[in-house]
């Protein structure tokens, strides 16, 4: 899209309701942060004072992801804004959460910190993820998700993004990577109540969109395909809807400008 301005209340809910519920993949697909995991029993919360929050549930070597901040946590982490929860995640190691709950947690606060490192490196790619197929994979996977639910925070707080939304048709689009477990991304276009989910979709979309394999995935995630020539080849097939998906298409683009 453009260079416009970004939203700082959308890009806080990007982090929180899209990149966050990235840590639940991660630890089903990744041995090494599962491995990090593999023994706590514990709840951290991260929220903004009168903003949104998320909860991260970690249990049995796995974790599940709630948008709103749930009772009985182990490590409540505070920002005092939406602004500094982004110069958070954007790395500013002045932009510190306040940990109103659970300061003492010194080994849990430690291996969390490990984990969402290693989220950051496959989410972005680093070169020691992508040296492998199965780094590829994961990180193909991750993009797949926040790129999805990220859709959301954009459709309600991003001026491009709604923009887009508005001259495209109404309904719902599901994004799948074929041969992969579990591996569907959906979002419905409603003004006023839009969703999102990584999961089967609600009922039958009025758009599918899916990559054959994982290595086209990749590439078209990456923009190192040609997703005409790849649709031509039935590498990537669009049914249904087309304008919703050439739409929706186009506020990913507007993604990057907030999470790069």
């Amino acid at each position: 899209m453009s260079s416009a301005p970004l939203n700082s209340q959308g890009h806080a809910r990007l982090y929180l309701h899209a990149v966050l519920p990235c840590f639940v993949d991660l630890i089903a697909q990744d041995a090494a942060a599962r491995e990090v995991v593999a023994r706590w029993n514990a709840r951290i919360v991260l929220r903004i004072v009168d903003g949104p929050a998320a909860t991260l549930t970690f249990r049995g070597g796995s974790v599940a992801h709630v948008p709103e901040a749930l009772p009985g946590s182990d490590v409540t982490l505070l920002f005092l804004s939406a602004a500094h929860l982004n110069a958070f995640f954007a790395g500013n190691a002045a932009a510190v959460p306040l940990p109103v709950w659970g300061a003492w947690r010194i080994g849990l606060l430690t291996g969390f910190s490990k984990v969402a490192e290693r989220l950051e490196a496959v989410l972005e790619g680093e070169g020691d993820v992508l040296a492998t197929a199965e780094g590829r994979r994961v990180h193909a996977r991750l993009t797949l998700i926040a790129a999805g639910l990220g859709l959301r925070p954009l459709a309600e707080y991003d001026v491009l993004g709604q923009a887009t939304l508005k001259g495209i048709p109404q309904g719902l689009a599901a994004f799948s990577i074929g041969g992969e477990a579990d591996a569907t991304v959906w979002f419905e276009n409603r003004p006023g109540a839009w969703t999102a989910g990584w999961s089967q979709p609600p009922r039958r979309p009025d758009v599918q969109i899916t990559f054959a394999d994982i290595d086209v995935a990749y590439a078209a995630l990456r923009d190192e395909a040609d997703t005409y020539a790849a649709v031509g080849l039935g590498q990537i097939t669009v049914d249904g809807l087309v304008p919703l998906a050439d739409g929706l298409n186009l506020v990913m683009e507007r993604l990057r400008d907030y999470l790069e």
